[in-house]
């Protein structure tokens, strides 16, 4: 059995691309977004559980935000390897390899 071909997409063009070429476009994009691609959208990319429990423990973005940046420790998640524990305070950001936010949880002192 063969693997099937992997295909990447490029970002939207910002406009002022002159050039048609499509493929050349699709080489050339990395595979994770950077960080300024990432914050582009103004919001953090969040699950949509990890969004319903940072809204019902009263977490803003700004919050989540600042844990990441300038989080206290900064651990590989025990479970999952690939994943990224962030703790700033009692706050507990475990965010994906894509620098999606996973989960978001509040520890008890």
């Amino acid at each position: 059995m063969t693997a099937p071909a992997l295909t990447f997409l490029a970002p939207p063009s910002l406009g002022d691309d002159h050039d048609d070429s499509s493929t050349d476009a699709a080489i050339a994009a990395s595979v994770w977004p950077t960080s300024s691609t990432r914050r582009a959208a103004g919001t953090l990319r969040m699950t949509r559980g990890a969004r319903e429990a940072a809204t019902g423990m009263k977490v803003t973005d700004g919050d989540i935000q600042r844990c990441l940046d300038a989080a206290d420790d900064v651990s590989p998640d025990p479970n999952t390897p690939s994943r990224t524990r962030f703790r700033r305070g009692n706050l507990v950001v475990l965010a994906g390899a894509d620098g999606m936010v996973l989960r978001v949880n509040r520890r008890s002192r």
